[in-house]
């Protein structure tokens, strides 16, 4: 339940602005990659919240939704595979912006568990999201 309550926690984190929040999910050199950028460690995840471009999107009216992953847990190691869709509001509607494939590697850490790679790359047809849903838990 823990790992579900961290993944659906990211989206009012971003949405909020709360940089603090969203950063926390991560561990201190964990990375998020979204396909054109990559993150590396908390501070740039906080820094990414503060942005102007996420800063733009809070204003104009944004909601990150998490779909219901599929989680395997290895001891203190877990990955889970999923979707997530982010809704911006535009011209007086809500409209479905971006749709991409999950994959969230995660540590407990002895209190709680933490993200050491998110990786979100859209379901645009090109191969890289095909595969990370096709991706296998590392043994």
């Amino acid at each position: 339940m823990a790992i579900y309550d961290l993944i659906a926690s990211y989206g009012p984190a971003v949405d909020s602005g709360s940089d603090k929040w969203a950063g926390g999910l991560w561990s201190e050199d964990g990375t998020y990659d979204f396909g054109d950028a990559v993150l590396s460690g908390r501070p740039e995840v906080e820094r990414m919240v503060r942005g102007r471009t996420h800063q733009g999107l809070i204003e104009g009216g944004v909601a990150h939704i998490m779909g219901m992953p599929r989680v395997w847990i290895d001891g203190d190691s877990a990955v889970a595979l999923g979707y997530s869709q982010v809704c911006r509001y535009q011209d007086g509607r809500f409209e479905l912006w971006r749709v991409s494939a999950n994959r969230w590697e995660l540590t407990w850490d002895g209190s709680a568990w933490k993200v050491d790679r998110r990786q979100a790359y859209l379901l645009d047809g090109r191969d890289a999201a095909r595969a990370l849903l096709g991706s296998q838990v590392a043994q």
